[in-house]
């Protein structure tokens, strides 16, 4: 009986190791951790600020791709 018992076990083992070895370095992101000067209150804050301008930008980018395609459009069709 120990001998059908050790096959479960021993896959469990493998799946365990499998999850806990280490990441090759090319598949990590390496993030800087740093102490933040602010508040906690003012960091939510200029996180929110951050985002909204990323968000902005993004439009903005996209408005110009958009732009940028139409006149490609209209001179093609001349």
């Amino acid at each position: 009986m120990s001998a059908s018992g050790s096959a479960p076990e021993a896959a469990a083992l493998a799946s365990v190791s499998r999850e806990t070895a280490p990441a090759p370095d090319d598949k990590i992101c390496w993030v800087e951790l740093r102490q933040v000067p602010y508040p906690p209150d003012q960091q939510v804050e200029l996180l929110h600020l951050q985002a909204e301008a990323e968000a902005l930008l993004l439009q903005l980018q996209a408005l110009h791709q958009r732009r940028q395609s139409g006149l490609t459009d209209v001179g093609e069709s001349v």
